[in-house]
């Protein structure tokens, strides 16, 4: 054989060794809860494309028809998250890099808020989760360095949108989208997130970046009606052995912005609608030791919101986690959340307004 041919297969067998999946330390994740927080009037909705007359009379009048939303604290003791999930159990495990794995995921709770005038009456927008089960969907996660990588989701969402007069907050008006004529069910998705394992072979530890802990046994009021309906498995489902998922955070210490330019949104041309997220961050970086609470609570304020009720509250976040001596950056993930439609449903009605909910909007 020539010493060009020699050569070139030599080149095409490094090649092809360089593509094969190589061996490496194996990795577990367990399954457990994932919370996100949507960033202040970061995310849209359009309200033509919902039954509004059907709820406020023919002919209504909505001012603004495209609302502003900002993410609102979903319970005390999960911080600043507005939009809960929850990886369902058998663990994953990777072997290999790359290696690609595929495993359920399911939204629990979602709010975000917004105001509105409809008919001359001021309203305070909540978009929640219905009443009815949205369903499970799937992570797709590929393992790109030892402990993470990339991932794509995909599952359905099933809104309810909460009209609560401000001032008068026996004036409630549920549009649930399980049994109200809107375009559903929705489909959220987000395109090549980072993610990354705690304490696996890089030794990333949360807490050095502020991250919300998520505790098991935190009762959460997922579709806004005043009554728990979930409980938080924790962040590492207990029993279940793995390390803690955590999204939005390159696998690459020393874990900077996750593709660099922070957060991206789609428009979906039916809801024009926005929703942007990225990771909860509830321990401003700070030097020495000691306990920190929420963003608010670092700026040594109190968060002032509206509760269940339309009425305005003013409270001092709990204390949420621990900080170290460090210097660390809000990571905000390269993001692609994507609404879909699907078949419409007969129309409902209004709704009782349900128990007071502690809701503290986020500052």
């Amino acid at each position: 054989m020539s010493r060009f041919w020699r050569s070139l297969a030599f080149a095409a067998l490094a090649l092809a060794v360089a593509a094969a999946p190589s061996l490496a330390q194996p990795i577990t994740v367990a399954p457990g809860n994932d919370g996100w927080v949507t960033p202040a009037n970061s995310s849209q909705i359009d309200l033509g494309v919902f039954p509004i007359n059907a709820f406020f009379g023919p002919g209504s009048v909505v001012t603004p028809q495209i609302v502003s939303l900002s993410g609102a604290p979903l319970a005390p003791g999960l911080g600043s998250i507005d939009t809960l999930l929850v990886r369902n159990p058998p663990p994953v495990t990777f072997n290999l890099i790359p290696e690609t794995k595929t495993f359920p995921v399911e939204i629990k709770a979602l709010r975000l808020r917004g105001n509105v005038n409809i008919n001359g009456t001021n309203f305070q927008l909540t978009v929640a989760l219905s009443s009815t089960p949205s369903g499970p969907g799937t992570i797709t996660a590929t393992r790109l360095t030892p402990d993470g990588g990339r991932f794509n989701s995909s599952f359905p969402v099933l809104p309810k949108l909460v009209f609560i007069e401000v001032g008068n907050p026996g004036n409630r008006v549920d549009i649930d989208c399980a049994v109200a004529a809107c375009p559903s069910p929705l489909i959220l998705g987000a395109n090549n997130v980072c993610w990354e394992v705690a304490f696996g072979p890089n030794g990333f530890n949360p807490a050095t970046k502020g991250i919300t802990p998520i505790a098991a046994g935190i009762g959460v009021d997922g579709d806004f009606d005043g009554v728990n309906d979930y409980v938080t498995v924790g962040r590492k489902q207990a029993g279940w052995p793995g390390l803690e998922f955590h999204q939005g955070y390159d696998p690459t210490p020393p874990w900077p912005l996750c593709g660099g330019t922070g957060e991206s949104s789609h428009d979906h041309a039916v809801y024009s609608l926005t929703h942007k997220v990225r990771p909860p961050r509830d321990c401003a970086t700070q030097t020495g030791t000691g306990t920190l609470g929420s963003d608010t609570d670092v700026a040594g304020g109190k968060a002032t919101a509206i509760d269940a009720n339309g009425t305005a509250v003013t409270a001092t976040p709990s204390r949420l986690c621990t900080y170290q001596t460090t210097t660390a950056t809000e990571l905000q993930p390269n993001t692609d959340t994507t609404l879909t439609t699907g078949k419409k449903q007969p129309a409902g009605g209004k709704k009782a307004p349900g128990k007071p909910v502690q809701d503290n909007q986020q500052q």
